[in-house]
């Protein structure tokens, strides 16, 4: 039974804690700076709270970081070099350079490091994946989605809120589109491949306080185009998610608001047929939830033999990051960027 350490004991933290204990692992506790949090997530999921990182590494068999994104850097490296296989919350740096040697000190000690990118695990985008592959929509257009809900309000200097107001400091979270955007970035290129320019507006560096929107457009090498919108500006409220993807033979759309959240709709009988959308579980069985399916994808993965992909490689983390950055950098410059050319710069 793998033994699995948490670093980062906040909000994300426990909600991995709360599905490695309905897997077949030990979940041996947290590593947090606050050592008043660690102990909160102690008493409601088990374990011991370690005094460091070191401690931790040398009583597990798997990391699950779960910081904030700046710091994310350091136990990936320091797993790596213990030999500790590891689970990375997305996006997998705040940073390219150090992203890259993430996934390097990784593939130089032959540890796994699965990033978390749980978009890919929902139900409905995973279906909407199949679909597409099914060649159901045939030669595949374009891909729309949007996400977004109500910005994060905690002020960078409020004390009282400090674990969480990174989110609201562009320079530790990079906004909304390294935070939001990045789940339908990762999910566009892994429907219509590698990008190969960006384009991109939005109020990143428009100094508005608390709020922040991105309109991205894509360009694939395999031709098509994609339109990505993040928002942190709607009023409070329900978190918005929808998407859609247009092939020449058949449409999906997807709205997390709508009565029928997932439609598909053909242009003829003789396109081919679509595979049939599964049934949802009881709204509490794991295996309707997101998180649950990721963890149980990654420890599958560790277990099989012989040794399975997982669904999300480290060079997937490496490129939502890189096509993140680069969408900021248009923004901040108003040029068009392509990925081949891109090296970031001061953002």
């Amino acid at each position: 039974m793998k033994r699995v350490g948490i670093v980062g004991a906040g909000l994300i933290g426990t909600w991995h804690a709360a599905r490695w204990r309905h897997l077949p692992v030990e979940l041996a506790g947290f590593y947090d700076v606050s050592s008043e949090v660690a102990a909160k997530a102690i008493g409601e999921f088990g374990g011991r709270a370690f005094d460091s990182l070191d401690d931790l590494l040398a009583a597990v068999d798997v990391v699950d970081v779960c910081t904030p994104t700046p710091h994310h850097k350091t136990p990936v490296l320091a797993a790596a070099a213990a030999g500790k296989d590891i689970v990375c919350e997305k996006p997998l740096a705040r940073h390219l350079c150090d992203a890259r040697d993430m996934v390097a000190a990784c593939q130089v000690t032959g540890v796994r490091l699965f990033v978390a990118h749980v978009v890919r695990f929902f139900r409905q985008f995973a279906h909407a994946k199949a679909i597409l592959d099914s060649g159901a929509l045939g030669r595949p257009g374009v891909i729309r989605t949007v996400r977004g809900g109500s910005p994060p309000l905690w002020p960078v200097s409020d004390r009282a809120t400090s674990r969480r107001s990174w989110f609201a400091d562009f320079k530790q979270s990079g906004g909304v589109i390294m935070d939001v955007s990045i789940h339908d970035l990762d999910f566009a290129r892994w429907c219509f491949g590698d990008v190969e320019r960006v384009f991109a507006r939005g109020l990143t560096f428009a100094g508005i306080q608390s709020c922040d929107h991105a309109l991205i457009t894509l360009r694939f090498r395999s031709g098509g185009i994609g339109h990505v919108e993040g928002s942190w500006a709607y009023p409070p409220g329900p978190f918005r998610t929808s998407f859609e993807i247009a092939g020449d033979q058949g449409l999906i759309e997807f709205d997390n608001l709508a009565p029928a959240p997932l439609t598909v709709t053909l242009k003829s009988e003789a396109s081919p047929q679509a595979p049939s959308i599964p049934q949802p579980h009881s709204p509490l069985a794991p295996r309707d939830d997101p998180y649950f399916l990721e963890l149980e994808h990654f420890l599958n993965c560790l277990e099989s033999s012989p040794v399975d992909k997982f669904l999300v490689s480290p060079q997937d983390g490496l490129e939502a990051v890189k096509i993140s950055l680069a969408a900021i950098e248009s923004i901040r410059t108003g040029r068009p960027i392509y990925l081949d050319e891109f090296e970031e710069g001061v953002i």
